[in-house]
């Protein structure tokens, strides 16, 4: 990818964004599947996730935490904010603790096997 630029980073995981679409003509050559940043807003409601992104020209990647939508801070008393951090052209995107505030889903999970074996069959 292209990497996103530090001032997008609050509505990455925002529910509607996307930066495919720049004008509203462009809704009439969507050339992609559904919306990534749909599945990330999804992703930030029920999992912790970090993002960290350098665009071409930049002199560092920045990092950030996202939660029910919206930046947090890495750890408590930190601000809320895209921290500058060592990385390469493009985005990673890290998912822990998947489902931790859903007890329900948590519940019916079974071994970390299981669960792996069925993301390998999609």
């Amino acid at each position: 990818g292209h990497g996103i630029l530090k001032p997008d980073f609050p509505r990455v995981c925002e529910r509607f964004a996307t930066s495919k679409l720049k004008a509203y003509e462009d809704l009439e050559s969507i050339e992609t599947f559904g919306f990534r940043g749909e599945a990330l807003a999804s992703i930030s409601h029920v999992a912790h996730v970090t993002i960290t992104s350098m665009v071409e020209g930049s002199p560092c990647a920045y990092k950030a935490c996202f939660s029910e939508g919206h930046l947090v801070p890495a750890r408590p008393g930190e601000a809320a904010e895209p921290k500058p951090c060592a990385g390469t052209k493009g985005t990673q995107i890290v998912v822990e603790d998947m489902f931790y505030n859903a007890p329900t889903r948590l519940k019916a999970m079974k071994g970390a096997g299981d669960e792996y074996g069925r993301v390998l069959q999609v």
